[in-house]
């Protein structure tokens, strides 16, 4: 299957396959033998699909959206594109809840959880993964949105509507003009956009960084590059300023 089975928007150049082992790998070894910027590898089934810090992705076969996107740019920009993937994807689900369709009364709030998860109340809709070459300036984005199907404690988005849910295609044809509308904004908007969408804040969390470090305190702010301010709890009020690693949301911070 190629981008010519489906409209797909201009100057996105799509393959959806039926299985692969694991889309992200797929699109980086294209990325190294010179695929374009805007190239999307979707997967109807993932058999080594992964998460962050090396956790497996579950989905069924043909019930969610399991796909990979390559972005080309400045090596100081790369770092703003799994942002703008995030925020896309919130917007394009938010979208498709005013299709109408809904067997709820009104439609639920989509929340970004720092690095990048898809929230609804707290569960689970999506999460992301990014790899990348510094040297090559490129980066993959890879994202699995809970569609049709969710595991245990997790939501989809099928779970909203009471006649037809969309379907992956839909989704990803609304997510890839959400980036190509947010791709036009400045580098101050799109970090307003996604501070705005962004639960963590605030909240007192759980911080497991990547070398096995644990902090515990008030997720405060996030800065420009990416980065998750945190003020550990205790008599000292360290601050830490956070690359990368695994939140949990332990419960508001003003609440104590």
């Amino acid at each position: 299957m190629t981008s010519t089975d489906y409209n797909w928007p201009e100057n996105w150049f799509v393959r959806r396959v039926r299985e692969t082992g694991s889309t992200n790998t797929d699109l980086f070894a294209d990325a190294l033998a010179g695929a374009p910027s805007h190239s999307v590898l979707m997967a109807d089934n993932q058999t080594a699909g992964r998460g962050r810090l090396d956790r497996t992705w579950e989905a069924k076969a043909g019930e969610n959206l399991l796909v990979s996107l390559l972005f080309r740019n400045e090596m100081n920009l790369l770092a703003t594109l799994p942002r703008i993937v995030a925020l896309a994807a919130a917007n394009a689900c938010q979208k498709l809840f005013l299709s109408g369709r809904l067997n709820v009364l009104s439609a639920p709030t989509i929340k970004l959880k720092w690095p990048n998860d898809l929230l609804i109340d707290d569960r689970k809709l999506g999460g992301m993964l990014s790899v990348g070459d510094q040297q090559k300036q490129f980066v993959v984005v890879g994202i699995g949105i809970n569609v049709g199907w969710a595991p245990q404690e997790a939501v989809s988005l099928s779970e909203f509507f009471s006649e037809k849910s969309p379907s992956p295609v839909e989704l990803l044809e609304n997510m890839l003009l959400e980036i190509t509308q947010i791709e036009k904004s400045s580098l101050t908007e799109q970090h307003e956009k996604y501070v705005a969408l962004l639960a963590t804040l605030g909240k007192t969390v759980r911080v497991e960084l990547t070398n096995g470090g644990v902090i515990t305190g008030q997720a405060q702010s996030i800065n420009v590059e990416g980065r998750l301010v945190v003020v550990e709890t205790g008599d000292n009020s360290v601050r830490h300023v956070i690359d990368t690693g695994d939140v949990v949301h332990l419960r508001n911070a003003d609440h104590g």
